[in-house]
């Protein structure tokens, strides 16, 4: 009944519009006649809860029955949420300043939490004080908004340009500010992918109450810009997480693929990620902090003194980790995902 549920719902938010233009976008590419493909797009949606865009961004059109059932797709991700993630608890994850309080063991930088305007018992002189404190012999500083994701609304700011504390205490207030934090400095054989942007990685972890099991990682990097958001930019590629080097090449939201990179010229399969067993074990560490929340896709920078957690998402998502160059046999990673259920300590 869930399952019957759960397609009406998303049958209820489809835009047919979007779905129309994905399916010529896969009719070009596949020589398949468009109206086939449709049909093709809501079969799997019934039978896989492949949403439209699932189906064009997996190319899914090029892979059989037997195949399709390996992906993690829309459907197959809430169900992971809503089993393994209490609803009462992600919060913690949402809210920057609730998980930097979590967590502040793992985030080796300094940070300070910027205060609601109404809170009861604010004071702004000395919330100005703080900042002050705060910002003292620093350059630059990273503002983060409260319950921001995929980077949105992060900020690089300079002391230097605020004289009046209050000001820029109230400032941080109107435009959403959750926590400032230090800026983190990378090591340098993570800069040498790009050294503009902060690369980072995306460990997601699974705690079935009984073991905790790094499922998969993704290497996020910069081109040209200060942030390595596939979304803003950057491009991705998976990380063997047995070798703890990349693995395939990388990818960008345009599906241009790279063997090395454009501006730096780095090679990127077989690339190592330093420290990379610190890496694991920081995330399952970190992983049995908030066990109500077992299914976790953590953001980790690797600094000159260690890895270091950026921020954990409650909510992974699931379409970058199975993009059509990192599936060359056209299977997915739900097995992964199986095998990290029934994981025993």
């Amino acid at each position: 009944m869930g399952k019957v549920k759960y397609i009406l719902s998303r049958v209820k938010k489809m835009n047919f519009g979007s779905m129309g233009e994905l399916a010529r976008t896969v009719a070009e590419r596949s020589g398949k006649p468009k109206g086939l493909v449709m049909l093709d797009m809501i079969w799997c949606g019934v039978r896989y809860q492949a949403g439209y865009t699932d189906y064009e961004l997996f190319n899914m059109e090029r892979a059989n029955a037997k195949q399709r059932k390996t992906y993690v797709t829309r459907g197959v991700n809430d169900r992971l949420v809503a089993r393994f993630n209490d609803a009462a608890y992600r919060h913690i994850f949402v809210n920057k300043d609730e998980f930097n309080t979590v967590f502040s063991a793992y985030l080796g930088r300094g940070w300070m939490r910027i205060a609601l305007p109404d809170e009861d018992g604010f004071d702004l002189n000395e919330a100005a004080e703080a900042l002050r404190a705060f910002c003292r012999g620093k350059t630059e500083i990273v503002a983060k908004p409260r319950d921001g994701m995929c980077g949105k609304g992060v900020q690089m700011l300079h002391p230097a340009d605020y004289d009046d504390y209050a000001k820029f205490y109230t400032y941080l207030q109107s435009i959403g500010t959750g926590v400032l934090e230090d800026v983190i400095v990378q090591h340098p054989d993570m800069a040498a992918l790009h050294p503009d942007s902060i690369n980072t990685l995306r460990m997601v972890t699974l705690n079935n109450g009984k073991a905790v099991t790094l499922v998969l990682a993704i290497c996020r990097i910069g081109n040209g810009g200060r942030v390595d958001n596939f979304l803003n930019g950057g491009m991705m590629t998976r990380i063997d997480i047995e070798k703890g080097c990349l693995q395939y090449v990388c990818v960008d939201q345009h599906n241009n693929t790279y063997e090395k990179h454009p501006i730096t010229g780095t090679p990127f399969v077989g690339y190592p990620i330093p420290m990379w067993a610190q890496c694991v074990s920081l995330v399952k560490k970190a992983a049995l902090e908030v066990p109500q929340v077992g299914y976790v896709g953590w953001d980790v920078a690797v600094t000159p003194d260690g890895p270091v957690l950026v921020e954990g998402n409650e909510f992974p998502g699931h379409c970058l980790y199975q993009l059509p160059p990192h599936t060359p046999d056209n299977y997915g990673l739900l097995p992964l995902f199986d095998k990290a259920i029934e994981a025993k300590a």
